[in-house]
């Protein structure tokens, strides 16, 4: 199991409460526009090749609490959580009365508790109210994965699972006029570039099954993306890099339809138009002889 390292960007986003300094000044090379050439008529300009891979950071990537790591079960990330609640709450205890105040108390972090392990939801057979969401193309179907989320701090964090191990962890932030992260997605970006250097820029691709514009960077363990999921809102993904190059693998039943889909065969062939059978031959009648 690889530990997720306490350093860097993971320090910042801990429990919700965090800034980014610098001024906003994006590096990313996807915002530079190519030097005017010679003027060619009949010929276009060319844009600037997107790197094959995402660059390598300097520093380790890093997510907080510290016990996090790739491959940990269900189990284990509701024990490391159970200490994240209990912290949540120590403020208010050490305010509460003995008696009925603290008893009501206990009986709130226990729900909290079960709560986060009642988000466990299994991307079987049956499809799910994720599909209505940003997230939709970070799961598939039928190859044994799963997701748990928490609310903390004004902000959700999805955990997801694939053969029972966590291989990615999605946070999703507000952006507008009170968000540390700025007004727009381009703000977001340029404050993680202050952070991780310049970053891979990709723009949307359905076929690609990238739904979302999204900058990567990535180092030896985990692989990290800031995703544009529109409506003022984006999500910081980190996500097991050993994992990530075995989905193919480990990702065995493939979608029946586009990016998004999740329809049975037998349902799909039920709704698919039939072409009406061919018209049999016509039956000819008997030649009837001369009457005797």
């Amino acid at each position: 199991m690889k530990t997720l390292r306490f350093l860097g960007l993971g320090a910042l986003i801990a429990l919700g409460a965090y800034t980014l300094s610098g001024s906003p000044e994006s590096a990313f090379a996807g915002d530079a526009k190519p030097a005017p050439g010679p003027s060619k008529k009949g010929k276009a300009e060319k844009k600037p090749e997107t790197p094959a891979e995402a660059p390598t950071v300097a520093k380790p990537i890093a997510i907080q609490p510290k016990e996090l790591a790739w491959g940990i079960d269900k189990k284990k990330l509701g024990e490391i959580y159970d200490k994240v609640i209990d912290e949540d709450f120590k403020p208010r205890y050490l305010k509460a009365q003995p008696g009925p105040q603290m008893d009501a108390l206990d009986a709130e972090v226990a729900e909290r508790k079960a709560e986060f392990r009642r988000s466990y939801t299994d991307f079987g057979n049956t499809a799910t109210g994720f599909d209505m969401t940003p997230l939709r193309s970070e799961y598939t179907y039928n190859n044994k994965e799963a997701l748990m989320s928490i609310e903390r701090g004004g902000r959700t964090r999805y955990f997801f699972f694939i053969g029972g191990k966590l291989w990615k962890i999605a946070d999703a932030f507000k952006l507008g006029e009170k968000s540390q992260w700025g007004k727009s997605y381009d703000e977001a970006l340029a404050k993680l570039s202050k952070h991780y250097g310049e970053g891979r820029v990709r723009e949307a691709d359905e076929k690609a099954g990238r739904p979302f514009k999204e900058a990567d960077w990535k180092d030896t363990a985990t692989q990290v993306r800031a995703v544009d999921w529109g409506n003022d809102e984006f999500s910081i993904v980190f996500q097991d890099a050993v994992t990530v190059s075995q989905l193919d693998t480990l990702r065995k039943n493939k979608p029946a339809g586009s990016v998004g889909s999740n329809i049975d065969a037998k349902v799909k062939d039920a709704g698919a138009k039939k072409e009406p059978p061919p018209p049999k031959p016509e039956e000819k009648k008997p030649v009837k002889g001369p009457t005797k």
